[in-house]
């Protein structure tokens, strides 16, 4: 068995055991053909669209994938400002978005796209507790974590970079982005390594870091978290 093939097994086996319904909004680029048809007109967004087929295909019909092209939601694409596409978006029925995705969840990063769906679907959160106490002396935050597929210490950052904005109601946001994938960003972060957390453009944290560490830099003080 090939590891794709492996990884796609791990897809079917974890999906399967969502219980409850949950949507994701997926940009891509769309242009019509002469005959109505329309193609992906972005290079990468038919394989990864596949992916997230897989995702969906094995949910029990538990998960829907809403895909929406920049092109003819020019509006939507505005309103949470979608640079670039293929991009994944945690977006709850009231327009807050918690998570964005600028990464295909595979290789290493299947388990934390996989515990963030059941997450948003209702199941329970680890740090909502901590998070939930602490909210006050959190302010509005964006956590960019700086990904590969193949980092043995990505998952562990995105998990708890996931939770705690699944936690925190959008008060805290995530965007996980695979710098192979889009290298400028990597480069325009000086991203020389990952994990490569930045905690609101402002402060930066280098390599495996776990929630203690995060949420001190979140309060811009010491406490330890319980869950």
């Amino acid at each position: 068995m090939s590891q794709d093939d492996k990884y796609r097994e791990i897809i079917k086996q974890e999906m399967a055991k969502l219980k409850r319904p949950v949507k994701l909004k997926v940009f891509t680029s769309q242009s019509a053909q002469p005959d109505g048809t329309k193609i992906r007109a972005c290079m990468d967004c038919d394989q990864f669209m596949s992916l997230l087929r897989v995702y969906e295909e094995n949910s029990n019909n538990m998960l829907t994938i809403e895909e929406l092209s920049i092109d003819e939601n020019p509006e939507f694409a505005e309103r949470y400002d979608i640079q670039r596409v293929p991009t994944i978006l945690f977006v709850d029925e009231n327009g807050t978005e918690f998570i964005r995705y600028l990464a295909a969840p595979q290789g290493a990063e299947i388990q934390p796209f996989i515990q963030a769906l059941f997450t948003f679907a209702g199941a329970p959160n680890y740090y909502e507790a901590t998070i939930k106490q602490n909210l006050n002396r959190i302010d509005p935050t964006t956590i960019k974590v700086m990904i590969t597929n193949t980092c043995p210490y990505c998952p562990q950052v995105a998990t708890i970079c996931n939770q705690f904005a699944l936690a925190s109601g959008g008060k805290i946001r995530t965007v996980i982005i695979d710098i192979h994938a889009n290298p400028d960003i990597g480069k325009f972060y000086d991203a020389s390594g990952v994990p490569y957390t930045i905690i609101n453009d402002q402060k930066t944290l280098v390599g495996m870091v776990g929630p203690n560490e995060i949420i001190r830099e979140l309060i811009g003080g010491n406490i330890r978290v319980q869950y």
